[in-house]
């Protein structure tokens, strides 16, 4: 009994000491209990636990939990909150006859990392100049931080809790968005893990648990691959509510991992989660159970993401390779895919099709797209294979002008089953035009290393998106390191040199990417934007599918903090604030 009393002085005083000496991020909210476990599903776990390494969202989704930036995103999925700094400013800068821009940050004092070590503006020093400036070692790549002639800015540590980010040489456009919003990472345990990029990828896989150090609300107590995930309060967080209560109110995050959607549909249903996205086929059956049940539902907007279907310009066999180069081939697989009756009969009406890269929740998104008639027509799609050279056998095969007949693979990953669906539809679809499609769900992370790896032929996948179209820029320049369709030898060493090819349009694409960033004037950057989604859209460099609406339902009893759920802001934005009645 001693030990125990003298236990819980010794943890009381640590509270009480760092509570004194915190700079304290106070949320509008009050009156949440502190406790409980909040319950959710996933179909995969995380590929990683290095945010510089994660490019799918099996990982960035666990990482959201884990770790902090200085600044966040309003509910509009505007960067315009205070996070680890508690104020910034930008301001413009001279210097010769060049006009820049100062962006400056300055953090709260008593900022601790999970292991109790202080955060500090050495943390981001290091972060930027060690990590994310270095082109070698992020798996996106640096072009974030890059101005429009790929120069990146001056870091500076001004005392403890300030940090500048200067360009010299111009007025860089998101630098909230992307300096405020990078990922910290504590240099007392990277400072000698980033000699090498390979050292540093390996640091922080996913059986390196016990290693991690991080800012967010959260810490990952336990990972069993396949089967569950486990979050724990981070003590040392720096957000309380208005009230006084420190924050995240959960104890514990717990995530399922199933095997598909109808199971993480049938837990939902179990009362064995307490958050669920569910797909448009199954809404209406959420719906109609969701007054007996004690569930909220929310329906919102098309999703901010994109949903298309990709040809790789880098496939193994060259035939296949001059087949998915060729935009007239594309454009008749465009034609070929029925995007009005998959909504209507896949998803009940509750989305809208996608005939260029940007959601029509975007105030960026350019409605022209939806006038150069790319709609299902099986004679079109013909038409277009006759312009692309291919012609039909005696047996009623598409070949090629080579005689190879038309066959290629399509993946999607398993247990998505709205993706399996679009799958089988469009290979029944494309069967028709004598194209023999093999379509091969598998799991994936496993479809992501393909992706990456460069053994795959079609793909239908889909990316997350922003409201400012400037954050697909690792998508879109052709440095980007999600830009797989068309990966450069740079950045792949698979890529063949010698064969590399990089059209007009993509070459034209790569420099509205660059340019963006530093087009403060909002007219030019729409039209730049407007330029952007005409290309993809006119030259079908991804066959784009359909947008689903946002659609959400949870427990009654869980208390998510955003009043209004949408694309840009979801149901667990500022997580830390939600909280779960426990009785």
């Amino acid at each position: 009994m001693k030990k125990l009393l003298v236990l819980f002085v010794v943890v009381f005083a640590a509270l009480a000491m760092f509570a004194d000496d915190v700079e304290w991020l106070v949320e509008n909210v009050s009156g949440g209990q502190r406790g409980g476990t909040l319950y959710l599903t996933t179909t995969d776990g995380p590929k990683t636990l290095n945010s510089y390494q994660a490019q799918e969202t099996s990982s960035t989704d666990i990482l959201a939990w884990l770790f902090d930036s200085a600044m966040q995103s309003n509910n509009k999925g505007i960067t315009s909150l205070q996070a680890m700094a508690k104020s910034f400013s930008v301001e413009e800068t001279q210097s010769g006859t060049f006009t820049g821009v100062k962006y400056t940050f300055t953090l709260r004092k008593g900022l601790k990392w999970s292991d109790g070590v202080p955060i500090t503006a050495d943390d981001f020093v290091f972060t930027a100049e060690k990590i994310a400036f270095v082109n070698e070692m992020t798996a996106n790549g640096n072009g974030a931080y890059l101005d429009d002639k790929d120069n990146l800015p001056v870091v500076k540590k001004v005392d403890d809790y300030t940090v500048t980010f200067t360009y010299e040489k111009s007025k860089f456009r998101q630098g909230y968005t992307m300096l405020g919003g990078m990922t910290i990472f504590p240099k007392h345990y990277f400072a000698d893990k980033v000699d090498t990029p390979e050292h540093f990828k390996q640091t922080w896989t996913v059986d390196q648990i016990d290693k991690l150090v991080t800012s967010g609300p959260f810490i990952l107590s336990e990972y069993k691959e396949g089967v569950r995930l486990v979050l724990k309060r981070n003590p040392y967080y720096y957000a309380k509510s208005k009230d006084g209560v420190q924050l995240p109110y959960l104890d514990e995050v717990v995530y399922n991992i199933v095997p598909n959607t109808n199971t993480e549909l049938l837990k939902f249903e179990a009362g064995e989660s307490d958050i669920f996205a569910p797909n448009a086929k199954d809404f209406p059956q959420i719906k109609s159970e969701a007054s007996e049940k004690g569930w909220n539902v929310v329906v919102g907007g098309p999703a901010l993401g994109s949903q298309f279907i990709a040809f790789n310009f880098n496939a193994p066999d060259k035939y296949k390779r001059a087949w998915f180069r060729n935009v007239n081939f594309r454009k008749a697989i465009a034609f070929a895919f029925d995007k009005q009756s998959i909504i209507d009969n896949l998803y009940n009406g509750l989305g809208v099709p996608l005939y260029g890269p940007t959601s029509s929740s975007s105030g960026f998104y350019d409605p022209e797209v939806e006038n150069l008639g790319y709609r299902f027509s099986i004679s079109k799609a013909k038409r277009y294979l006759k312009k692309a050279g291919f012609t039909w056998n005696a047996d009623g095969k598409l070949v090629d002008k080579d005689g190879n007949i038309v066959k290629y693979t399509l993946s999607t990953n398993v247990g998505n089953n709205v993706r399996e669906e679009i799958g089988n539809i469009l290979s029944d679809s494309l069967a028709k035009l004598g194209i023999e499609v093999v379509f091969r769900p598998i799991a994936f992370n496993t479809l992501v290393q393909k992706l990456f790896g460069g053994d795959w032929d079609s793909i239908i996948i889909g990316l997350t998106g922003g409201v400012d179209l400037g954050d697909g820029w690792n998508v879109n320049r052709l440095d980007g390191g999600l830009h797989f369709w068309n990966y450069s030898p740079e950045s792949q060493k698979w890529v063949d040199k010698d064969d590399y090819f990089v059209p007009d349009y993509e070459k034209r694409i790569d420099e509205i990417f660059k340019e963006q960033a530093v087009t403060l004037n909002q007219d030019k950057l729409k039209e730049l934007f407007n330029e952007y989604q005409m290309l993809v859209a006119q030259n079908q460099i991804l066959v784009y599918t359909v947008a689903q609406n946002y659609l959400v339902a949870y427990k009654k009893s869980v208390h998510i903090f955003n009043p209004t759920p949408s694309p840009a802001a979801p149901t667990l934005w500022k997580r830390y604030c939600i909280w779960k009645e426990t009785k």
